[in-house]
């Protein structure tokens, strides 16, 4: 009987046991985070983007076409390291020249942007393994 009582007594192995048990969940919990603050900073990339492309397009400026208002959008965009090509969408509604005074200008980025660490996991069921991040933005030339 003191054996027994001995074996089940002994607690030498329980942290190592709790340890096992947790860590797995406190490992996706922080890839998670990871993964969050990745996806925010694209976010916040793409809305510098298009404040940036707005400000050009309602310059006064006779040089400034459609295509240099997106390109000043997809310069912002490579500037932090992003991706320009073919999936972004960038539209600009309200460009004209000349540009009225208190005329809008909105320009609108969407970009696809995969989740890298937990992609497999969201493929499982537990949602989309792509989400589309859109911004944008709306200037008055003044």
């Amino acid at each position: 009987m003191r054996s027994l009582r001995g074996i089940l007594g002994d607690r030498s192995g329980q942290a190592l046991v709790e340890f096992a048990l947790v860590m797995p969940l406190l490992l996706l919990f922080l890839v998670g985070i990871i993964e969050f603050g990745r996806g925010w900073n694209d976010h916040q990339v793409i809305t510098d983007a298009a404040r940036e492309a707005a400000r050009k397009c309602v310059i006064a400026d006779a040089a400034v076409t459609l295509d240099s208002v997106q390109n000043v959008a997809k310069s912002a965009m490579a500037a932090a390291g992003m991706n320009t090509d073919p999936p972004v969408a960038i539209t600009v509604t309200g460009f004209a020249r000349p540009n009225p005074t208190g005329e809008p200008c909105t320009v609108n980025i969407q970009l696809p942007y995969t989740f890298t660490f937990l992609g497999p996991l969201m493929q499982w069921g537990l949602g989309q393994r792509t989400v589309t991040l859109t911004s944008t933005f709306t200037m008055r030339n003044e």
